[in-house]
């Protein structure tokens, strides 16, 4: 179950309502490549939300040293 109170959960619900080809040039995959590996959509939607957080981390800690 997604808990939508998370940050982890918010990110899964917000990229949940996009198409797959836009999820796929979010994460700079090629959509019409056809040596890209398949992906699910629970793999790639897992890929931004992953993205996200790491950037979030990144931009917390560059607050901290500052």
């Amino acid at each position: 179950m997604i808990d939508p109170r998370t940050p982890i959960g918010k990110a899964t619900l917000r990229y949940r309502g996009l198409p797959t080809r836009h999820l796929l040039s979010l994460l700079r995959l090629g959509v019409e490549d056809p040596e890209r590996p398949y992906y699910s959509r629970d793999e790639l939607i897992s890929m931004l939300v992953d993205r996200d957080l790491n950037n979030q981390l990144r931009r917390a800690f560059a607050k901290l040293e500052s």
